[in-house]
């Protein structure tokens, strides 16, 4: 049986399962929105999932703090995406959700007692655990979501999913504004990760290393948590070494996990290009220091297609071809590349040829605009 149907199927029993909590905590109260901003002291978002989630939820994080500075901004993550908030002096305190029943009761119980305003459900499908987690918490909150299905009825705001939608991520994420009474198209959406002091002293010392700063630089991420989510290593030295004979006086930066290393060596030594592979036993905020310099980064679409999203760091992007997930995950309001596959579960018919091509689309792109900008000052 297909996974997706399995998927349908487990989710439908899940929902039998909850119909008597479902018919117990009643629907939401549209009455209650918009809220007056001035009556909200706190707030508390939901991500209790994955990494890539916490990084397009940021935005939305950082805008609320930036437009009420007297609001408490709490967030309760997960272990995935954790540390990727834990230092950033823009949120007031984080929460961890581990899924431990114990642990997380306990938990449950100390953030009922802060009496949150306003309780966020970034998370854009129906999730028992996001909305129990919502009315738990936020017993008298304000219950608010970004979009849901058949959940939508449950929260006093919720704008509805849409299967086929044109919606991103980071724009869901931004909802919450819409609670406000404001228009989150006018919300700056560009308030990228935060990068620590030492992250970015790290980052200096592996850029001062090499022979000369005075480079084009390409970021090249090999990895993706699975071997169906990126390309061999034959195909990303056919990539790296026709940009080389393109543009000789590029850089690339290789970067990887620390499993994948050894594989990366082997990449470089089939380069005929100046590449450099990252330091190694790096943090991803460290990564995200090293990838802020970056003039263009080719990867799959992982999580540091989103933080350079964020940064606004040019992407040429590799997708399977599951059209809504590249939609939803696609770089973020600005000019990109990006290869689709036609395979839905891998990236296997990706060819060299078509991630070459489309990185030469955007660069010459990006290059007449900046001349462009120039003959403007």
């Amino acid at each position: 049986m297909p996974p997706r149907i399995i998927k349908h199927i487990e989710h439908l029993f899940k929902r039998i399962l909850n119909l008597p909590f479902y018919i117990l905590i009643g629907k939401g109260d549209v009455a209650r929105i918009p809220v007056n901003a001035e009556n909200i002291k706190s707030v508390l978002f939901l991500r209790p999932d994955k990494l890539g989630d916490m990084i397009a939820t940021i935005p939305a994080m950082h805008a609320v703090k930036e437009h009420f500075p007297h609001i408490r901004v709490e967030v309760l993550a997960s272990p995935k995406n954790y540390s990727m908030i834990a230092g950033d002096p823009g949120i007031d305190q984080v929460h961890l959700y581990t899924k431990n029943v114990l642990k997380d009761l306990l938990t449950i119980r100390r953030l009922r007692k802060k009496r949150f305003d306003l309780v966020y459900d970034p998370i854009c499908h129906d999730s028992t655990t996001g909305l129990l987690l919502t009315k738990l918490i936020g017993k008298k909150a304000v219950h608010a979501a970004a979009r849901k299905l058949s959940l939508r009825r449950y929260y006093d705001f919720c704008r509805p999913y849409e299967p086929d939608g044109d919606d991103h991520n980071i724009d869901n994420g931004l909802l919450i504004f819409e609670a406000f009474g404001i228009d989150p198209q006018t919300v700056n959406p560009f308030l990228p990760v935060f990068i620590s002091e030492k992250s970015r002293s790290k980052a200096d010392r592996f850029y001062s290393g090499l022979p000369d700063d005075n480079h084009y630089l390409v970021g090249v991420n090999i990895s993706a948590g699975s071997p169906t989510r990126t390309l061999s290593m034959d195909k990303y030295a056919r990539i790296i070494n026709e940009i080389n004979r393109r543009h000789k006086d590029f850089r690339f930066i290789i970067f990887c996990v620390m499993e994948q290393r050894g594989e990366a060596g082997e990449l470089i030594k089939k380069c005929g290009a100046d590449a450099r592979l990252i330091p190694e036993n790096l943090s991803l905020l460290d990564i995200g220091a090293i990838m802020n310099r970056l003039d263009i980064l080719i990867s799959p679409d992982t999580s540091m297609v989103h933080i350079a999203g964020t940064m606004q760091i040019p992407v040429v992007g590799l997708y399977s071809g599951h059209l809504r997930n590249f939609r939803f995950w696609r770089p973020y309001r600005q000019e990109f590349g990006a290869v689709v596959a036609k395979n839905i579960q891998n990236l296997f018919d990706i060819e060299p040829e078509n991630v070459v091509d489309e990185f030469e689309r955007l660069y010459e792109s990006l290059m007449s605009k900046a001349a462009a900008d120039s003959k403007q000052d």
